[in-house]
C-alpha cells in the first residue's frame, strides 16, 4: 500500500472518518483560568478523565478510556525521563506535547496497519513561561494548538468552537474558584447542547436556535443520570511541589446546586 500513494491518502481519509464517527458522542472537557490557579472540568460515567502529570502540569480526554490511559501513562513517563536527564524546571508544557504526545499521536494515526488513539487530549500548565500557552489541545492526528484563557476537547471541533466563543473575552483575572466552576460547567452544557442540536439537525439550512438556561440545565441532568460531574484544579495556593488536586463532591455539588 506505500507503494501506491492514492491508496494511503484514502486510508488516512477513511481514519479520519472513523475517528469522527468514534468520538462523536464524546463529553466535552472544559478548561478555564481563575484568580489562584488553573481549572479542568468534565463529566464522565465512571472512569477518571483528568488527571496530575507533573507537579504543575495536568491532563484529559476524551475518547476511549483505555486510549485516554495509554495517553496519560505516556505523557507522565516522557515529564519523568525529561526531570531525570535535565531537571524539573525543564518539564515544560509546550516540551511535552511538541516533542512528546503530539508526535506520538500522530506516529499512532500515520501508521495505517496500526490502530490510532480514539482520543483528543487537553493538557495544562500552571503559569507557564508563556502566557499563551496555559493550555494545548492535541486531536488524534497528532496536530497541537496552544490557547490562553481557556481551551476545550469535545466529540466534535464544532462543538469544541461553541464552548470557546461561549468563554471568549473573559480570562479569569479576579475570578473565585466559584465562579469558575459555575462559569466552566456553562461552557460544558453549551458544547453538548450544540453537540446533541448538531446530531439531530436535518439540513444545512436548519434556523439554530439560541441556547437558553433550561437547555443547559436539561444538558447537566442529563448528564448526571448516567455519571458524574469530574473536575480539578491547579492550585497556586498548595504549599507542596504538586499543585494538583481533585475538586471534593461538596465543591461540585455547590456548582450543581442552581440545576437541580
Amino acid at each position: 500500500m506505500l507503494d501506491e500513494p492514492y491508496r494511503w491518502v484514502e486510508a488516512i481519509r477513511n481514519r479520519r472518518e472513523y475517528l469522527a464517527d468514534q468520538l462523536e458522542g464524546a463529553s466535552p472537557v472544559v478548561g478555564v483560568c481563575y484568580t489562584d490557579g488553573v481549572l479542568l472540568l468534565t463529566s464522565t460515567p465512571g472512569p477518571r478523565k483528568v488527571f496530575e502529570v507533573y507537579n504543575q502540569v495536568a491532563f484529559a480526554g476524551v475518547g476511549h478510556p483505555a486510549d485516554i490511559e495509554k495517553l496519560r501513562k505516556a505523557i507522565i513517563d516522557i515529564a519523568h525521563v525529561e526531570a531525570f536527564n535535565l531537571s524539573a524546571s525543564d518539564v515544560s508544557l509546550q516540551r511535552l506535547v511538541a516533542f512528546g504526545l503530539g508526535p506520538l499521536m500522530k506516529a499512532a494515526f500515520d501508521e495505517i496497519f496500526r490502530s490510532p488513539h480514539i482520543a483528543r487530549v487537553i493538557v495544562t500548565e500552571l503559569d507557564p513561561s508563556d502566557p499563551l500557552e496555559t493550555f494545548y489541545t492535541i486531536d488524534a492526528d497528532g496536530s497541537f494548538s496552544p490557547s490562553g484563557a481557556a481551551a476545550a476537547v469535545a466529540g466534535t471541533v464544532d462543538s469544541a468552537a461553541a464552548i470557546l466563543a461561549y468563554l471568549k473575552g473573559r480570562d479569569g483575572s479576579g475570578e473565585s474558584l466559584t465562579d469558575a466552576l459555575a462559569r466552566a460547567l456553562d461552557a460544558w452544557a453549551v458544547g453538548r447542547v450544540f453537540a446533541a442540536r448538531e446530531a439531530d439537525k436535518s439540513s444545512e439550512d436548519d434556523e439554530v436556535a439560541p441556547t437558553t438556561q433550561d437547555d443547559l440545565a436539561t444538558a447537566v441532568r442529563d448528564a448526571l443520570v448516567s455519571g458524574r460531574i469530574e473536575a480539578a484544579v491547579l492550585d497556586r495556593r498548595m504549599p507542596k511541589k504538586t499543585k494538583f488536586r481533585l475538586l471534593p463532591a461538596a465543591d461540585i455539588e455547590g456548582a450543581l446546586a442552581r440545576f437541580r
